[in-house]
């Protein structure tokens, strides 16, 4: 009893702040966050564009908790976030593939100066949490982000083609093109032009793309 109850005390210290409600939680996000984030799932399902585009699918609408998850995530200094929302697209993935091949997961990358000043890619996390869910090999290196880039969320379509044009390169893990198929992953898509311009790439390169996993899709008004 004396060390279950030292065990219990000991973990009541060990939990840390719930990054959107400030509430104590063992997890990286209290039960009742997580449950908010999760409903947002239920929103949104696979998309099967027109032939030669890129199947998309996501896990959630990007909207609500989720959003204010992804927030946290990106730009709050909360990378273990990226462990449960991972995960969950893991789950999903595995529930509704796009592919029933063994596909290579490819993260978006990030231009390596705003790397550093971030401290990590949650592309990058959120893909490692994918394949350990899933059994997928991830591939860190397959794309390069060679120039820095504009946010997109303040540019139209067209800029944000612009904007990305020749921003990626094949990586140094794939100077010798692989067998399997790539699965990119990104957390967000919103008009698709990042994984679109990713996946042309690849495909110039001669590298097959299967589709894109996202962990949440913007809700297009």
């Amino acid at each position: 009893m004396l060390t279950q109850s030292l065990k219990s005390l000991t973990n009541l210290f060990l939990q840390q702040p719930c990054p959107l409600c400030d509430r104590p939680s063992p997890q990286a996000l209290c039960p009742s966050c997580w449950a908010q984030v999760s409903r947002c799932s239920s929103q949104v399902s696979s998309h099967q564009p027109a032939p030669k585009a890129l199947p998309v699918l996501a896990w959630g609408s990007y909207q609500g908790a989720l959003k204010r998850a992804i927030a946290a995530l990106k730009y709050e200094q909360h990378p273990e976030l990226a462990i449960p929302l991972g995960q969950a697209l893991g789950q999903h993935w595995q529930q509704a593939p796009l592919t029933r091949r063994s596909p290579l997961v490819v993260p978006i990358p990030m231009f390596i100066e705003k790397q550093r000043e971030r401290g990590y890619n949650q592309a990058d996390l959120i893909a490692q949490a994918f394949c350990a869910h899933t059994g997928l090999a991830l591939v860190r290196q397959g794309l390069r982000r060679q120039r820095a880039t504009a946010p997109q969320f303040s540019l139209g379509v067209e800029a944000r083609q612009q904007n990305l044009a020749g921003a990626f390169s094949l990586g140094q893990a794939f100077q010798q093109r692989p067998q399997q198929p790539v699965l990119l992953l990104d957390d967000i898509y919103t008009t698709g032009t990042t994984v679109q311009i990713a996946a042309h790439e690849l495909r110039r390169c001669g590298i097959s793309v299967c589709g894109v996993v996202i962990v949440a899709r913007a809700v297009m008004e």
